[in-house]
């Protein structure tokens, strides 16, 4: 099956003017996603690997027999990078201690695997990362925050529309419920953080996030 996705060279012709991603309001191109059902865990364990480690795209996300597949675009990139940024501003200011993963991909066996945009570890290291970010410029693919449940991954952040949601795991675990600030990083002002990401020289955008650090 996936000899056939691997192998695109005659439809790619065809199917190229229908899988490209139009522009948004402000011009600038969003990722791709295209979502399959039916896949085996074997399957998507095949696809990772025919795929090759260490690849900056396409980016795989699987749950109970669904696969994702996404390609960033550098609209992506660079909210992913501002944003990792001014954390890092952020832990050194507030001597918080982390451990980045980056898009580590996460699995568990045969339910669910994630390569998420950034990732990190607050305080001590763990299996799993404690704060997950996910860029979303487009609409559609698995539901993430169903994705990062099976990991109990404490806090999950959503860039959607120019804005952060923060989606924090409930104590039970059962399920995230949307904060207006981060429980882990209660000191943390989500709309300075939007005003920076939305500055797209990165120098200044780090001024002004320094400044607003300040106070």
């Amino acid at each position: 099956m996936f000899a056939s996705l691997l192998d695109l060279r005659v439809s790619e012709s065809i199917l190229a003017p229908l899988l490209r991603p139009q522009p948004d309001a402000q011009g600038f191109v969003p990722e791709q996603r295209v979502v399959l059902g039916g896949i085996s865990w074997d399957s998507y364990l095949g696809l990772d690997q025919a795929l090759g480690d260490d690849r900056p795209s396409p980016r795989l996300y699987y749950l109970e027999g669904e696969l994702e597949i996404m390609t960033t675009s550098n609209e992506h990139e660079r909210i992913k990078k501002w944003i990792a940024d001014l954390l890092a501003i952020f832990f050194e200011k507030n001597e918080i201690e982390i451990m980045p993963r980056g898009q580590a991909t996460m699995r568990v066996m045969a339910e669910a695997g994630a390569e998420p945009d950034e990732s990190w570890c607050i305080g001590a290291e763990g299996e799993w990362p404690d704060l997950v970010l996910e860029i979303a410029l487009s609409s559609g693919g698995l539901r993430k925050l169903a994705v990062y449940r099976r990991f109990d991954v404490p806090e999950v952040w959503l860039w959607q529309h120019d804005r952060l949601s923060i989606h924090a795991l409930r104590d039970d675990g059962s399920a995230y419920e949307a904060v207006e600030k981060s429980r882990l990083l209660p000191a943390l002002d989500p709309a300075l953080l939007e005003r920076c990401v939305a500055i797209r020289n990165w120098q200044e955008a780090r001024r002004v996030f320094r400044a607003g650090l300040a106070g």
